[in-house]
């Protein structure tokens, strides 16, 4: 009886670490190509703001209301990569794409992800940046891969940022 008990949790771990390697591997991958293509896909994909840098470049961590890391996400140079964990603390959803910020205004574009039914969709949140805290409100606006507007589908949301250290 306790070797059952045994074997189902050794599976249960196996599995959310398996998850957890697939998310990380198609972050790493989603990253790799990315960088590669950078050149030919750098005039539609920069950032709008007038600096070369993005304020918001670097890596970041959402913080919940209770305190646990939810999201990783990182910027640079015009290209975003998240990873999610849902409230069991799974991994759940991963992403990239291409950002553009103007003023306190950001929009992301999904050229990858876990879920097909995003990769071209974009949406629109703003932001505000206070030392290493980082403070998102969405969604202003949302247009799904084939070019329709879908933001009354989406829920509006406040999130919390932090560097990651």
């Amino acid at each position: 009886m306790f070797s059952q008990f045994l074997e189902t949790k050794n599976l249960m771990y196996m599995k959310q670490f398996h998850l957890l390697l697939t998310a990380l591997f198609f972050l790493l991958s989603a990253t790799a190509f990315i960088s590669c293509n950078q050149d030919e896909k750098k005039a539609d994909s920069q950032p709008v703001s007038s600096s070369s840098v993005s304020p918001i470049d670097g890596s970041w961590e959402t913080v919940s209301a209770d305190g646990k890391i939810t999201q990783f996400k990182m910027w640079h140079n015009g290209f975003f990569s998240l990873i999610m964990q849902d409230s069991s603390g799974k991994w759940s959803f991963a992403g990239a794409g291409s950002y553009s910020v103007d003023g306190n205004s950001y929009k992301e574009t999904f050229r990858f992800s876990n879920s097909p039914a995003i990769v071209g969709a974009s949406d629109w949140q703003t932001f505000e940046l206070k030392g290493d805290t980082l403070y998102f409100k969405g969604f202003s606006k949302v247009v799904s891969a084939d070019g329709k507007d879908v933001t009354d589908k989406f829920r509006k949301f406040e999130l919390k940022r932090v560097r990651a250290k």
